[in-house]
């Protein structure tokens, strides 16, 4: 019923963004080189700062936190003015926070940040109400996340909140100044300080993964995030709110569902190969269990030739790029059922061990497919031929790569040694990443 509803509501939105979208190639996904069509100037009302309103409890409040200090800023304007098609309702709010590296030239938004609430229009120009701004903030720390979702939570109160945080993603520590990325410790500390959400939504790279669900886990309900990068256009906003304002009433399953199809129904128009899923918070604990146990089995099974072959053939997600990676065999990030799978069907041996690690592997298969993931959608191929429909079945994890890349180099990467990391800890997948170091080379 839900595609059913999103794809009644698709001619609407591809008519409308047909000529931005055509725009868009798979040759500039890379966040360091989006290419976006200009939108016109941008013209905004001089409110005060921190504006007081009264305002009623509302069904949902969407909070936008838009970390585009960076070279994402058209990327950005292109999303509120989608925003802006639909706009806030009596039932639903639509709070957006952005800001500007560099001093406008038109003299009229200065270096800074505003917080908008979202407002209906149809013109090419960002009209909605200002009801924060300030010429001197820092978006690139997660309090200044935390911050703003305490303080729409406390402006546009609701019975349920979904948070999106749109910005480069990844959380590899592998840029500077202002496109830093939030690593996976602090994106925790983002809903667990705030209080919490409802649905925690990441439009931005390669998030959906166990390592990033573990510090989210327990101040959620739902997460929505995409395994593999996402090109610059990000969310089809307009598409995905529409159907939100018209049925606020639906579950937080449901509109997680929503957002997926969406974004497939959107993606499958174009060239750009895509994914995005939705898990529920509540489960992850027990994947970590059962990864847990899968890595025990693994590491005392001698099923070495299964192991290699699922390091070598599962698909992975792009970390570095085309130009860097054009296979993808540096990548770490990989898709856990897959990887999986392919261990369970070249296990070799019919001894005790071996039936245990496959007992381990299947059950986790079932668990992903039928229990974590609500919703998986993939569109097209990668550039290695690997069908995201078929292989990314929904949340990624480290697997070392195929070509020699020290661990001591990925740990430079993710800012931290992995073993730091609380999913490393509690499942000693750590422990699991050196054994295939030492034992698959």
């Amino acid at each position: 019923m839900i595609r059913i509803i999103l794809i009644a509501l698709m001619s609407f939105v591809v008519n409308t963004f047909s000529k931005d979208f055509s725009n868009i190639s798979n040759e500039r996904i890379k966040q360091s080189d989006v290419f976006l069509p200009r939108p016109q100037k941008v013209v905004v009302s001089n409110s005060k700062n921190d504006i007081l309103i009264k305002n009623p409890v509302k069904e949902i409040t969407i909070m936008v936190f838009m970390n585009v200090k960076n070279d994402f800023y058209d990327a950005a304007v292109m999303a509120l003015n989608e925003m802006e098609i639909i706009g806030s309702s009596d039932k639903v709010n639509i709070i957006a926070e952005t800001g500007r590296r560099y001093i406008n030239r038109d003299g009229k938004w200065e270096q800074g940040v505003r917080r908008f609430y979202i407002q209906k229009d149809t013109d090419e120009q960002i009209n909605s109400k200002i009801v924060f701004k300030t010429n001197s903030y820092d978006m690139r720390g997660y309090k200044r996340a935390i911050e703003f979702v305490k303080w729409t939570k406390k402006k546009f109160p609701a019975k349920r909140y979904i948070l999106i945080l749109w910005e480069h993603g990844e959380w590899l520590d592998t840029e500077e100044g202002a496109n830093k990325n939030i690593p996976a410790e602090e994106i925790g500390k983002i809903v667990r300080e705030s209080g919490g959400v409802d649905i925690l939504a990441f439009d931005g790279c390669l998030m959906q993964m166990a390592e990033v669900l573990t510090e989210v886990k327990d101040y959620t309900k739902i997460v929505v995030g995409s395994e593999e990068t996402v090109a610059g256009y990000g969310y089809p906003y307009s598409f995905l709110l529409d159907a939100i304002v018209k049925n606020p009433n639906m579950s937080n399953e449901d509109i997680a569902k929503v957002i997926v199809e969406s974004f497939d129904l959107f993606y499958d128009e174009g060239v750009i190969p895509a994914t995005l899923s939705a898990v529920r918070s509540d489960k992850v604990a027990k994947l970590n269990i059962l990864l847990s146990d899968f890595a025990k089995s693994a590491m005392q099974a001698d099923e070495i030739e299964a192991l290699k072959k699922a390091k070598n053939e599962v698909i992975r997600f792009d970390i570095f790029g085309k130009s860097d990676d054009p296979y993808k065999k540096l990548s770490f990030f990989a898709d856990i059922y897959n990887f999986v799978d392919i261990v369970s069907k070249n296990i070799s041996r019919k001894d005790k061990k071996s039936l245990k690690l496959k007992e381990k592997a299947d059950s986790l298969k079932r668990f992903i497919e039928n229990e974590l993931v609500i919703i998986r959608r993939g569109s097209l191929v990668d550039r290695t031929g690997k069908s995201y429909e078929e292989l990314a079945y929904g949340v990624s994890i480290f697997i070392p790569p195929v070509s020699v890349l020290p661990l001591e180099e990925i740990d430079l990467m993710l800012g931290v040694p992995y073993s730091s990391f609380k999913f490393a800890r509690e499942t000693g997948w750590s422990d699991f990443v050196k054994f295939i170091y030492e034992k698959t080379k």
